[in-house]
């Protein structure tokens, strides 16, 4: 499906910490590095301590090691504001789209029964076929809240397709490993990718910010 693109697949912090756990992950298995920062004003007003030295919050974006075609997004918060959202997610947008970018895939969690582990979304009709083709059944509506949602719905604005998979979550637990793991189980054989999952451990402390319910799927 994703064969011939370059791909960009996101997620940063919402509920149950669902995307970015994934998005993390992913990094680390790829062994990504980093090839750009973000940082905005719209952050919450605080400093992530690690190993005794303090660092602000950003976002960065981080190429897979031996890809050229392949990016990850990933990064400790999401602005608190509206107006901090939308011009985090152009800044991003406009540089993925100088990177030759063609396809924006982020991660988020859906708040629902668990019928299903992975459910989609697309950004244009054929992109929404190619997805259902490829398994992952397709929201019929409802909306998704904060970047990971601004960054699927305004890639085309960019020139680029969008697309957001959601991890079923019940939404009570701080970090959902498990909606995480079937996020990166649905993102293999979507990118023909080779990693191991077994490894998908967190620290508590790993997590510095939870937002509000960004992410949240309403049917």
């Amino acid at each position: 499906m994703f064969s011939s693109s370059t791909v960009c697949i996101g997620g940063l912090p919402g509920i149950g910490s669902v995307g970015k756990v994934a998005a993390d992950y992913l990094a680390t298995a790829l062994e990504c590095r980093t090839v750009k920062p973000f940082l905005s004003p719209g952050f919450p007003a605080q400093v992530a301590i690690s190993d005794n030295l303090a660092h602000l919050l950003y976002v960065e974006l981080k190429m897979a090691k031996g890809r050229e075609n392949l990016f990850v997004l990933s990064g400790d918060a999401q602005p608190l504001s509206v107006r901090g959202m939308y011009s985090l997610a152009g800044e991003i947008l406009e540089s993925l789209k100088s990177r030759g970018i063609t396809d924006v895939i982020t991660l988020a969690a859906c708040v629902g029964d668990g019928r299903e582990k992975v459910v989609g979304v697309c950004s244009d009709v054929q992109a929404a076929k190619e997805l259902e083709k490829a398994g992952i059944p397709l929201l019929s509506g409802g909306a998704i809240g904060g970047i990971n949602g601004l960054l699927a719905g305004q890639a085309p604005l960019y020139g680029m397709r969008g697309f957001c998979l959601l991890g079923t979550t019940s939404g009570e637990e701080p970090v959902d490993l498990r909606a995480a793991d079937n996020l990166l189980h649905a993102l293999r054989p979507l990118l023909g990718l080779d990693f191991d999952i077994n490894g998908l451990v967190i620290e508590p402390e790993e997590v510095v910010f939870s937002p509000p319910a960004y992410d949240t799927y309403y049917r």
